[in-house]
């Protein structure tokens, strides 16, 4: 099969042709972005808002504080990292908005990788342009250099060198420290440091603008290809989803020394055997063979200092294997060109966008972390009720029985004790009061800030203000107060008289003596004896008093359980509703944002 080979000059024709046609995507790219950083913002707000106001309700010894914090210091984060994403990408738009009428070629490699060299080549059609080159070079080919972005590292290149120089160092350990580019009509050439650079800071560099890259090409050394460094690079750019062509420069050999017509000692490049270079791009397709894409990898040989010096023998050119490279971007940029202009913005916020949505994946597992301390919560609020109402009704059996020991000495004073408990009827409900709101209140306190107490109400409206009224218990005793004499002896003696003096009458002496003997009977049974004289009098046996105590003690003790499982109840209810509501809220919130963040996804995606 016949090779693919045409010159630099044919192929930056070819991206000059082009140019007029490279229309940009960033406008419709840059209005969804700005959709989404009003949706987002919205959500910061809500969230923090939500979880501001819980803070703030809840007092810090509180468990929930810890997965509120945790919660808010989640989104802090986020929020942070979208920032940081956000500046970013802005200023990977803004670095496409300099090249709109251009295909973005982004170079990466490690260091003394060939990545200079080769744009020096294609920038002036030498690895190594001197002043001549480039004043025997037309101006309307010169090419113009930018400088976009630089680490101030030791060894790099320094502050708009290239710009300056007109060209890219080559050789340095660290020759590339900046975001470095050259422009010609349809092309944008940009030489960066490599994303595995030995500078840290070098990498991250890089980064930062690969994404808004066209085309990405990928340099590593024949001397050594497919490295686990260069590899590790390169899967990270397939992940990427750009378009890449992997590069294996230097593909050349000196052979011996040479002199030529000036006398000049110079050195023989001749061009690896074409085995050995196929053996070498086989190996580096097998070692990427498991990536998803890699059969679409083109692997290409090339040697650009072998390409200069026989740019007029068309057969050297050829194995130089830089026509072959040139004709592949001419395809690419023919074929596709038009397309990756337009498609890579969109491309990139849906990657962008999709990141962010990775970002939401740990709120789920906040919001989940709140149940089991909802359920401790529940499960130590029940201990404590129970802790204080029997704290409470110690404290109520206290007073109760103080006050009725002060009314020990006055028991049998009905008036005094009567008058005692009327008034400690009200000092016994503020003292119920007061138990019931202190202990609801500590109770309250570990769930919320914001405890109205209800114990009032419910106590005034009870039963427990009515006191029984006092009462003594007494006996009646009849008691001895005298005597009296009887008449039953002195009407049987005038009866006796009398009954003698009739009987004589009648009958004699004779008739005397059985009439003294009856009327002394009739006498007798018409009087009566002596006896004792009694009165009435009320003894004091006992009161109710105790009664009484053991009546209050019972029913105030018992209300005051019923009341603080009540209240502690409806508090609980309460704080757990706050809290169902505030979950509510948060995954009402990112639902509708993710659902945004959706429609945002789907957009892009059909855009590119």
């Amino acid at each position: 099969m016949t090779k693919k080979n045409i010159s630099r000059e044919a192929l930056l024709a070819s991206f000059g042709t082009l140019a007029t046609q490279f229309t940009s995507s960033l406008k419709e790219a840059q209005a969804l972005e700005q959709t989404f950083d009003a949706s987002r913002a919205k959500l910061v707000q809500a969230i923090s808002g939500h979880l501001q106001n819980a803070k703030n309700s809840l007092p810090d010894t509180n468990p929930l504080q810890g997965p509120l914090s945790q919660f808010v210091a989640t989104m802090t984060q986020t929020s942070s990292e979208w920032d940081t994403k956000v500046a970013g990408r802005q200023k990977g738009v803004k670095f496409r908005q300099g090249f709109e009428d251009s295909l973005l070629v982004f170079v990466s490699g490690k260091v003394k990788s060939g990545k200079s060299s080769l744009g020096n080549y294609v920038a002036w059609g030498h690895t190594d342009p001197t002043d001549d080159i480039k004043r025997q070079t037309p101006p309307e080919h010169h090419p113009t250099y930018r400088s976009h972005d630089r680490k101030n590292v030791e060894g790099g290149d320094g502050q708009n060198e290239a710009v300056n120089k007109r060209e890219f160092r080559v050789g340095a350990t660290e020759a590339t420290s900046s975001i470095q580019s050259f422009s010609l009509p349809g092309l944008t050439w940009v030489d960066s440091p490599g994303l595995h650079s030995m500078k840290e800071e070098n990498g991250n560099l890089a980064r930062e603008y690969l994404d808004h890259a066209d085309l990405i090409l990928y340099t590593m050394k024949s001397d050594a290809p497919g490295r686990a460094s260069d590899l590790a690079e390169i899967r990270e750019l397939i992940y990427k989803d750009k378009r890449t062509l992997l590069l294996l420069t230097g593909s050349d050999d000196i052979e011996g020394e040479d002199v030529n017509d000036s006398g000049d000692l110079i050195q023989c490049v001749v061009m690896k055997d074409a085995e050995r270079r196929a053996k070498q791009q086989d190996y580096v397709r097998g070692e990427l063979k498991e990536l998803p894409g890699s059969d679409k990898l083109e692997v290409i040989s090339i040697s650009s200092r072998y390409a200069q010096e026989h740019a007029h023998d068309p057969v050297a050119f050829l194995d130089s294997g830089i026509g072959s490279f040139c004709a592949t971007l001419q395809e690419i940029c023919q074929s596709e060109g038009v397309k990756i202009k337009q498609r890579v913005p969109m491309k990139n916020l849906h990657h962008f966008l999709a990141e962010c949505e990775n970002d939401l994946v740990p709120y789920q597992k906040l919001m989940t972390d709140f149940r089991p301390v909802l359920r401790k919560l529940d499960e130590n609020l029940k201990n404590q009720i129970s802790k204080h109402s029997r704290e409470g009704q110690n404290d109520l059996k206290r007073f109760i029985n103080t006050f009725f020991v002060s009314l020990e000495s006055n028991r049998g004073d009905a008036d005094h004790i009567t008058r005692e408990l009327k008034n400690f009827n009200s000092k016994l409900g503020e003292k119920f009061q007061a138990i019931a709101n202190e202990r609801l209140q500590i109770i309250a306190d570990d769930l919320t800030k914001e405890f109205q107490s209800s114990v009032k109400n419910t106590y005034q409206h009870s039963l427990l203000s009515q006191i029984p009224d006092f009462k003594i218990d007494t006996i009646t005793e009849h008691v001895e107060a005298g005597t009296r004499s009887g008449t039953k002896k002195r009407n049987a003696g005038i009866g006796s008289l009398v009954g003698a003096g009739i009987g004589f009458f009648v009958g004699g002496p004779a008739g005397a003596a059985v009439g003294s003997m009856v009327g002394g009977g009739l006498g007798g049974v018409t009087g009566d004896s002596a006896s004792i004289q009694y009165r009435d009098v009320q003894i004091i046996v006992g009161d109710n008093l105790q009664d009484i105590r053991r009546k209050l003690l019972d029913t105030h003790c018992e209300a005051l359980d019923v009341l603080l499982q009540k209240n502690s109840t409806n508090l609980w209810q309460e704080f757990d509703g706050s809290i169902n509501d505030l979950l509510k809220q948060l995954t009402a919130e990112i639902e509708q944002f993710d659902l945004e963040l959706q429609n945002l996804l789907q957009k892009t995606k059909i855009a590119y």
